[in-house]
């Protein structure tokens, strides 16, 4: 399958995933990111906004850490840190998008990435814009992470010569 179709493919298993197994494989990574010592050690964080069946990992927003969360702009995205008075607006391609003027992107600490899938060696199946990738080529931070549900971790996926390989994936589990 080429990506257009794994994407399709992957996007299908999520919806037909039962709210209660999301939820709880969320919870599994939130429980594994909190004693990972990347996470302990970082002070900046990237997180997203999750769509729809995405993994949901917004408590971490409890602890006391920086987060930030990014945005799509002309030339790329961006990354604008949270505040419980920040304000949200959806973007054309449907995801939760913060208002912000501070741009942070150089000092991010770790980066914890969505993707649809992830293969064996750390290439991430993403929505098939570039954001990340793009990103990921001109500010890379120490540690960059990507989240999947167990059923999206694959032996290899399709891979393009501006694709960025991950540090590590953490995978939900029950």
């Amino acid at each position: 399958m080429d990506k257009k179709e794994l994407r399709a493919f992957f996007m299908q298993k999520r919806r037909s995933m039962s709210d209660e197994l999301r939820i709880k494989e969320s919870q599994s990574i939130i429980q594994q990111i909190r004693v990972d010592s990347r996470y302990k050690e970082s002070r900046v964080i990237a997180l997203f906004y999750p769509m729809i069946f995405e993994v949901n990992l917004l408590s971490l927003l409890e602890d006391s850490k920086t987060f930030v969360f990014p945005r799509v702009e002309k030339d790329g995205i961006h990354f604008y840190p949270f505040s419980k008075k920040m304000v949200w607006h959806k973007s054309p391609f449907g995801v939760m998008e913060p208002e912000g003027n501070e741009i942070m992107d150089d000092i991010i600490d770790l980066m914890i990435t969505p993707a649809l899938a992830i293969s064996k060696d750390l290439y991430r199946l993403g929505y098939g814009k570039g954001y990340y990738d793009q990103f990921l080529t001109k500010h890379r931070p120490k540690h960059v992470i990507g989240v999947i549900f167990s059923h999206e971790w694959v032996e290899t996926l399709p891979k393009s010569s501006h694709d960025q390989i991950l540090d590590d994936v953490i995978k939900g589990s029950l």
